[in-house]
């Protein structure tokens, strides 16, 4: 499937150009690697099977799971990653450490790690997937969104027990950790929940579960104080939606949206967006299915989306990004889930992580997940 280029200022409509039928080959790898994991707290979930966001900073590799508050920071061995422990957000941010923040993006710019929750209900989980039966009841319990709302910013600084790797800290001389305040009384549970419930297009949305079409975020960008956010859910029609805002500092632990909320609309062949990635003024965009469905997964690169910024609210262009890797997926297993960009000398490669790995990519008494690059320029 090639893409034509897109038009200078690109906030038009691009045509397609269909060269075969049906879904291009997958995209050959430039290689494999492994990330090492630290194993998980007696009683909790498993981190390594639930991988859903990363991000390399100056040779620091930290990860986001679904399960927790806490973060994963790796450094970098001859052929991979090795665990170098695990950071509670909780030491940083005025969180409640014992729920689950469902952490969907992480993000760098300008020395800060920033940290997006998915902001959506979810159901309470069923305690054994082979059980033929479903308490409908129970079921029908929708969770509030609660800890997932989370959108914070912490400062980076070099590790003085861990030569050579960062970690986030609740302050600096000059900085403190920030992020829009939770709010615990009401069903909405923080300013952003808020606007999406008060938004025309996206209120009935709010009220329904992640993977149901319901409000799911995942994946952050930043070039503060500009801030985008991927939707895996909801898929308007066939359209994949951008959220775009800019956020201010509130206070001195806290951030504020500042001005309106917009939405982007993307074709991307009726996938959501499960992860974002800035790469200079480019946007690059890990797209699947919305549901729990295992189909189509691509790489979409939006090109000189930093100098595109949303002019209008309610009147919007649709645009078209270029799809520029093809990936591979399991049957219940291998979802690409998380991207990091990776400088292999001159040459930038795409790392993608998968969530739910198959046995084969999983090496438990190593605590290692292997992973594709892909190149990138």
């Amino acid at each position: 499937m090639i893409y034509k280029a897109e038009p200078k200022g690109g906030n038009c409509l691009r045509d397609v150009d269909n060269g075969r039928d049906g879904w291009p080959e997958l995209t050959h790898s430039a290689g494999q690697v492994d990330l090492q994991v630290e194993a998980a707290v007696a009683g909790e979930d498993d981190p390594i099977q639930d991988l859903s966001a990363a991000v390399l900073v100056d040779g620091t590799l930290f990860l986001g799971s679904d399960e927790g508050t806490s973060i994963e920071r790796l450094g970098q061995i001859e052929n991979g990653w090795k665990s170098s422990g695990r950071l509670q957000l909780a030491d940083c941010l005025p969180i409640d450490p014992d729920q689950e923040a469902d952490i969907e993006g992480l993000a760098e710019d300008d020395g800060w790690l920033w940290v997006l929750g998915s902001h959506a209900k979810t159901r309470p989980k069923l305690k054994k997937r082979d059980d033929a039966r479903i308490d409908l009841q129970t079921y029908a319990d929708l969770r509030n969104a609660g800890a997932r709302c989370l959108l914070a910013r912490l400062p980076l600084v070099p590790d003085d027990q861990a030569s050579g790797l960062l970690k986030p800290v609740g302050r600096t001389d000059a900085r403190r950790a920030q992020m829009l305040k939770q709010t615990k009384q009401t069903k909405h549970g923080n300013a952003l929940a808020r606007a999406l419930a008060r938004d025309p297009l996206m209120a009935p949305f709010t009220k329904i579960p992640a993977k149901e079409g319901g409000v799911d975020l995942e994946g952050i960008a930043v070039a503060f104080p500009r801030v985008a956010l991927g939707m895996r859910g909801p898929v308007i029609e066939k359209y994949a939606v951008l959220l775009e805002f800019e956020l201010r500092e509130r206070a001195k632990t806290q951030l504020a949206i500042d001005g309106s909320l917009y939405k982007r609309m993307l074709d991307l062949e009726g996938l959501g967006i499960r992860d974002l990635k800035r790469v200079g003024k480019d946007l690059l965009i890990l797209a699947g299915p919305t549901t729990a469905l295992d189909g189509p997964c691509a790489v979409y690169r939006w090109r000189g989306w930093l100098d595109e910024p949303p002019a209008h609210k309610h009147t919007v262009c649709l645009h078209r990004p270029e799809r520029i890797i093809e990936l591979g997926f399991g049957r219940g297993n291998d979802h690409p889930e998380a991207l990091a960009v990776v400088h292999d000398q001159d040459i930038r490669k795409l790392l993608v992580i998968c969530d739910s790995p198959s046995d084969k990519r999983l090496d438990l008494e190593r605590r290692t997940i292997t992973c594709e690059l892909f190149q990138l320029d």
